[in-house]
């Protein structure tokens, strides 16, 4: 294993690990870190993932966490759904338009439904209950909706409108196919006849592979630094705590039967090769300059009080699971999800900061996401014109793929992926006023 920080100093005590890194040599200058002349640890450049000479985590999370909540298959509301936004760089955390849903296949609302930015299917819709969309609607496929519903922008459908009684009503126009039919939905706009193709939101192909990072940040790590053993986290016994300054740690597993506590300092990576199991209460708190990217390559699972992230500044953590993720109740989570392999169930009273990207969602109780749109505003390393596949290869600065093949400003809505819109060439979460 090697290490890319210099540490200055470097003390442990029982159950308690500590270190400082100074940054410097011993002639003053500044270490290379690992994007170059600046070291991540003094406040500038990002940390790059391993095997990769461009990009670092903070460009992984603004491209990935672009909704409130993204299922790569259905969406299962049996409870009430509540989304809505705020921008944590604002220091006055005022909640805002936004917190989009996107869902790659059907979506089902049996209860209440309040979205406070775009919903996005690429499915049948189908609504049972008091259904609110505070921007727009886009739906790949027939939409019934079966009570009281409201779309307050426009509405464009691939299908048919199925709206008995007037249950829906349109403020802005209703974009159809020529050959489908609106049957009952109230349009306050204009009703276009036109062609219709809704993209599909969540970007479930190209998967990111967790195992992988994982396996790159043990080989290339700071755990020697500090010192801390890879497997210090496991088969705990005893109530723990730890403070890790800024760096990036791997550890084989995180298995306790007590209370464990985590600190972070700065900003940090932390790699775990096999499952996150906790009997006890487990807490990952960040310091005021921290930042957290949480990879675990299996499960994780949390049977007791359980707290990750800090709810006014969710866009700071980011959690990657190759596997499931899961928690009893009392769980307080200021991060944003990503379990694209698992259906994230929520079976008691959930209030998230952050976002979810996960398989499938199912809702057996009340759920409340408030999307930080300062995800989209993360520090990344790479360049404004790398070359491009699609949007998801590109984010702010320079989110659109342009027909040339490199990221570039974007100009139009359809430059930016869903759900976002274009601003002044940035991808913004909310329509501008």
């Amino acid at each position: 294993m090697t290490s890319t920080t210099n540490p200055g100093t470097s003390t442990s005590t029982t159950g308690t690990a500590t270190a400082t890194t100074s940054g410097e040599t011993t002639s003053g200058e500044t270490t290379g870190g690992t994007t170059g002349a600046v070291d991540f640890c003094e406040g500038e450049g990002g940390i790059l993932l391993p095997g990769d000479e461009v990009t670092c985590t903070g460009d992984l999370g603004k491209k990935t966490f672009l909704f409130a909540i993204c299922s790569c298959s259905g969406l299962t509301a049996n409870n009430s759904l509540r989304t809505d936004s705020f921008d944590s760089n604002d220091p006055n955390m005022v909640p805002m338009d936004g917190g989009s849903v996107g869902v790659n296949g059907p979506y089902k609302a049996a209860s209440m439904v309040d979205i406070g930015g775009s919903l996005w299917v690429d499915g049948k819709i189908e609504t049972f209950n008091a259904h609110e969309v505070a921007q727009q609607l886009k739906c790949s496929d027939d939409l019934t909706a079966g009570s009281a519903s409201h779309v307050a922008d426009d509405l464009f459908t691939e299908g048919n409108l199925f709206a008995q009684n007037m249950t829906l009503t349109i403020d802005g126009d209703l974009h159809i196919l020529p050959n489908k039919m609106n049957q009952g939905a109230k349009v306050l706009g204009a009703t276009i006849k036109e062609q219709v193709d809704v993209k599909t939101p969540c970007d479930c192909d190209d998967l990111i592979d967790v195992p992988k990072i994982v396996s790159g940040y043990m080989q290339d790590n700071d755990n020697e630094a500090l010192p801390i053993a890879p497997d210090e986290l496991v088969g705990l016994p005893q109530p723990k705590s730890v403070e890790l300054p800024c760096g990036r740690y791997f550890f084989t597993g995180i298995d306790s039967n007590s209370s464990l506590d985590i600190t972070l300092t700065g900003r940090t990576v932390i790699a775990v090769a096999g499952d996150v199991q906790n009997a006890g209460a487990f807490h990952i708190t960040l310091g005021p300059e921290a930042e957290l990217d949480l990879f675990i390559a299996g499960n994780a699972n949390f049977n007791n009080v359980a707290t990750i992230g800090d709810p006014k500044r969710p866009a700071a953590t980011r959690i990657y699971v190759g596997g499931a993720f899961k928690f009893a109740s009392n769980f307080t989570l200021g991060a944003n999800l990503y379990q694209p392999n698992a259906v994230f169930t929520a079976n008691n009273m959930s209030e998230i900061w952050g976002s979810l990207f996960v398989g499938g969602l199912q809702l057996a109780s009340p759920l409340v996401v408030h999307y930080d749109q300062a995800i989209l505003e993360l520090d990344g390393c790479d360049p404004p014109d790398q070359g491009c596949g699609d949007c998801h290869d590109c984010a702010n600065p320079t989110p659109a793929c342009t027909p040339g093949g490199t990221c570039g400003p974007c100009v139009v809505d359809d430059d930016c992926c869903p759900p976002l819109v274009c601003d002044a060439g940035i991808c913004k979460a909310i329509i501008p006023q």
